[in-house]
């Protein structure tokens, strides 16, 4: 779309229906297998750093700052527990290695490579077109914890996965 600076056009949105999240299998060559009943992913706040320098003669009697590093949050993952699924359990399984499941990641501190890929739609370009915005970054699981067990409550899992260095979004 081009600038939309004083004109009146139609809003274009996007549901998170049909996105992945995916976690890098093995080393050469990766390969990618999603995590299944994935219902929820937020990705995390991405954050400046400020600085105040500010002195007694700063001017116009204002705080004066400066902006330092940038930093990227958590991505937080909701979904259905699968204990039998390959993504939420050490045995591994269903395409993921025993090391590089959710819990595996997490007990043992591995970094490793994950994709979010975004629905079909996202681009702007219309509901039919193709998936392919893929969101790549290197992290880890630094949570993972098994929901509520009761009578009237389905058993979910949350996870936490930080990313270790920047990452671009599509």
């Amino acid at each position: 779309m081009a600038d939309v600076t004083g004109t009146y056009y139609p809003g274009d949105a996007f549901i998170g229906y049909g996105s992945e999240l995916r976690i890098g299998q093995g080393d050469s060559p990766q390969t990618f297998v999603a995590v299944a009943d994935v219902d929820l992913i937020t990705p995390g706040d991405m954050t400046t750093g400020i600085l105040e320098k500010t002195h007694l003669r700063s001017p116009d009697r204002h705080r004066e700052k400066l902006a330092t590093l940038r930093d990227s949050g958590a991505f937080a993952i909701r979904g259905n527990y699968r204990p039998g699924h390959g993504s939420h359990t050490v045995a591994g399984g269903d395409g993921f290695d025993p090391d590089r499941s959710l819990v595996s990641l997490w007990r043992d501190v591995t970094e490793v490579d994950f994709e979010i890929e975004f629905p079909a739609g996202a681009a702007g370009d219309g509901a039919g077109s193709p998936p392919g915005i893929i969101l790549a970054f290197r992290g880890v699981v630094s949570k993972y914890q098994i929901g509520a067990l009761g009578v009237d409550v389905k058993c979910d899992f949350t996870a936490e996965i930080t990313p270790l260095s920047a990452y671009t979004l599509p």
